[in-house]
């Protein structure tokens, strides 16, 4: 339970009555006022019901509800959401009434709300034809990428406030580099538009369409509204400045409403980490109009004067301003390791954490960054940690389903039980599900297996291995042995009775490979990723299976199909906001950050590389262009990226030092996984301020 100082609790009681904006700096206790917020009302008698937390993604909600879980509540609790989850909800709620004010073909039916996975599935069969008919051969993309940035702009369109229709005319006017490339901002136009068509045509409602008649049609309508301003009497917007400016706008007019008590506005000054995605804090920071009182807060309840001294000189640094006086301050929380080979840096970070623990520090208390994680960097830290026997979780939203080992294992055993498909798996394929699914199963008796026994030319494609001579099954193991067979006798009994995709895959995963003997038991990494598959399936089919006729076969086989294909690129931003286990975290840079929770313990790896500094490429899209504050008639030059990508830079130092406790380790080598020598801007920006704190302290390891 959180305990309250007196200003913090005056401030909740003020909320209460009145509406305050409430801004600073993150580490501030902003969130702790939020709270005592909720308790105030809670206490006065006032229904959980009638109060509503508003965040930015559902993550950003989940420390209101445990804090609201340790409270005595008689009565219902709060209710936590998202401007998209209220969207949703009206629309399911008026569909009747403003369907015939809309273009959909079919009003009288209910739509289908669709998932990022869907929309992209939907929008492939709309870009088939043009993609055949060489629209976007200028982009160096995969298709995946081509079509999210399609949804991208869709999305940027209908949380900014403007027509779909004028998108690509922005993007062009602003375009700055070879006029070639001008054209394919007009194709993605084109495709856009035809997926809007679509999604009239069949009534589906990706995101962008919702958002769009949500404050185009719902909240302009006074019975929509006042459903809406009716049902609370209080409102907490927590993180405003991650949230976008059409949810701004509404809020706007909401707060001016009659039949609204009171409200607690939070703002982090430093925040506005989610620009890709439509953030805006300029758009926020104009709500304080909107209040009756502005508050604003300082200080730090999370970080050691040494870190708010590092903070300080960093900044300064990066934006080359003058360095603020450093004589008697400390500055031993950042520490700086210099080794020259990608591998002996992890060696270098699975020993300072090693130590860590040997203190007594929790495995959650401590996290690992960089500002991309592949494959390679993430096995080599894994496998060090866990020959450490040091628990260890790992994020990174950008890895699509289709990229996990699990999810090829649980595809090939459905091509298997389900030869009506027609889609037989390669020997590899089931050489490495074997290999996956057996416990303590090695590649070579896998392939052994395979080669004896996988024969896709015959009824059922796997043998019998008790047909196979008695000194093979030795060499293959009879634990092993037994395993295979039980895999087998399974899948034939599961053809006898053939279920749904997902059933499939939750019965194997339940009732066979996460048993004892099998090569998932215990292994909570691969049941997550089981669980998102699962959940895929789910909700491709609700949204999907209507255009197939109710067909079962077609619609699994097309699923399949699509996911090794990669056109469901199966993102889940969840992932974005779980927050971890009481484990070694390891993250991208942006992951971390954007869960907004503080550790004593920060390492940041790589640091000579550009990621840090550097914005991922988007051809077909622009995140600063397609926002209110551009000008319509200006040009995105390379100066104006430098500036952006030093000051997203600074954001980001400052955001992820403002979330740490204790100590932030910072490592560097000379040659990074690829190979390559990398010199980026933080590296540089780090070096010149170890010239003024640490003159001889560099450490280097070779």
């Amino acid at each position: 339970m959180n305990t309250f100082t007196e200003d913090q609790i005056r401030i909740a009681q003020t909320a209460a009555e009145s509406k305050i904006f409430l801004s600073g700096p993150v580490g501030s206790g902003k969130t702790t006022i939020g709270k005592a917020f909720l308790q105030t009302l809670l206490e006065k008698g006032i229904p959980g019901s009638r109060i509503l937390i508003l965040v930015p993604q559902r993550s950003l909600g989940l420390t209101y509800q445990d804090f609201l879980s340790q409270l005595s509540i008689n009565g219902s609790m709060p209710i936590s959401q998202t401007f998209g989850g209220l969207a949703q909800r009206a629309i399911r709620l008026f569909w009747p009434i403003i369907a015939p004010m809309t273009r959909f073909a079919a009003p009288q039916q209910q739509p289908s709300f669709l998932t990022l996975e869907t929309a992209q599935y939907y929008l492939t069969k709309v870009c088939e034809p043009y993609f055949e008919s060489g629209y976007f051969e200028s982009i160096r993309a995969e298709k995946p990428r081509i079509l999210s940035q399609i949804l991208d702009n869709l999305n940027k369109a209908a949380l900014v406030g403007f027509s779909y229709q004028d998108i690509a005319t922005k993007l062009v006017n602003a375009w700055n580099q070879e006029p070639a490339h001008s054209q394919a901002f007009y194709q993605a136009q084109e495709c856009a538009i035809a997926f809007r068509d679509y999604c009239y045509q069949h009534n589906l409602l990706d995101f962008s369409l919702q958002y769009e008649i949500f404050n185009q049609t719902l909240w302009p309508s006074l019975i929509c509204r006042e459903n809406l301003t009716r049902s609370y009497d209080y409102i907490l917007y927590d993180q405003i400045e991650e949230d976008v400016p059409v949810s701004h706008d509404i809020l706007k007019d909401w707060l001016a409403s009659p039949s609204l008590n009171g409200s607690l506005l939070l703002m982090d000054i430093d925040g506005g980490y989610r620009t890709f995605l439509g953030a805006d804090p300029e758009s926020g920071y104009s709500l304080l109009h909107s209040c009756d009182t502005h508050i604003q807060v300082s200080g730090s309840w999370v970080t050691s004067p040494s870190i708010q001294n590092t903070a300080k000189l960093l900044n300064a640094v990066i934006h080359k301003e003058a360095i603020p006086p450093l004589e008697g301050k400390d500055f031993s929380a950042i520490s700086y390791q210099h080794n020259e080979y990608f591998p002996l840096m992890m060696d270098a970070v699975t020993d300072s954490i090693e130590t860590l623990l040997a203190t007594g520090c929790a495995p959650g208390e401590i996290v690992v960054m960089a500002p991309f994680v592949s494959d390679a960097f993430r096995f080599q830290f894994t496998s060090r940690m866990e020959a450490r026997n040091i628990p260890v979780v790992s994020n990174r939203p950008s890895r699509s389903l289709r990229e996990e080992t699990v999810t090829h294992v649980f595809l090939t055993w459905a091509k298997i039980a389900n030869p009506q498909w027609g889609i037989k798996p390669s020997p590899y394929e089931v050489r490495t599900a074997i290999h996956q699914s057996v416990y303590m199963m090695d590649p070579i008796r896998a392939d052994m297996i395979t080669r004896m026994l996988f024969h896709p030319r015959k009824e059922f494609w796997l043998d019998d291995i008790n047909e196979v001579r008695a000194d093979t099954r030795e060499r293959i193991t009879q634990v092993g042995c037994d395993a295979y067979q039980a895999i087998r006798e399974w899948l034939l009994i599961y053809q006898s009775s053939q279920t749904t995709l997902d059933v499939f895959f939750s019965r194997l995963f339940g009732e066979l490979l996460s048993q004892p003997g099998f090569g998932y038991h215990n292994d909570y990494s691969s049941a997550n990723t089981a669980s998102k598959l699962i959940e895929s399936v789910q909700k491709f089919r609700r949204a999907t299976l209507w255009s197939f006729k109710n067909q079962e076969v077609e619609w699994a086989k097309e699923y399949v199909e699509m996911v090794e294909t990669g056109i469901l690129a199966a993102l889940y931003l969840e992932s974005w906001e779980t927050p971890p286990m009481d484990a070694v975290y390891l993250s991208p840079a942006y992951t971390f950050l954007m869960q907004n929770r503080p550790v004593s313990y920060q390492f940041w790896l790589d640091i000579g590389s550009m990621g840090w500094w550097q914005r991922l490429l988007q051809p077909l899209t622009q995140p600063y262009v397609l926002s209110r504050h551009w000008n319509p008639q200006a040009k995105w030059t390379d100066m104006q990226e430098y500036e952006t990508n030093q000051e997203n830079m600074g954001k980001l130092v400052n955001g992820l030092l403002s979330r740490c406790r204790s100590q932030v380790f910072l490592h560097t080598c000379g040659y990074n996984e690829r190979g390559e020598e990398e010199r980026g801007p933080l590296i540089q920006t780090i070096q010149r301020m170890l010239r003024h704190t640490h003159p001889t302290g560099i450490q280097k390891n070779v």
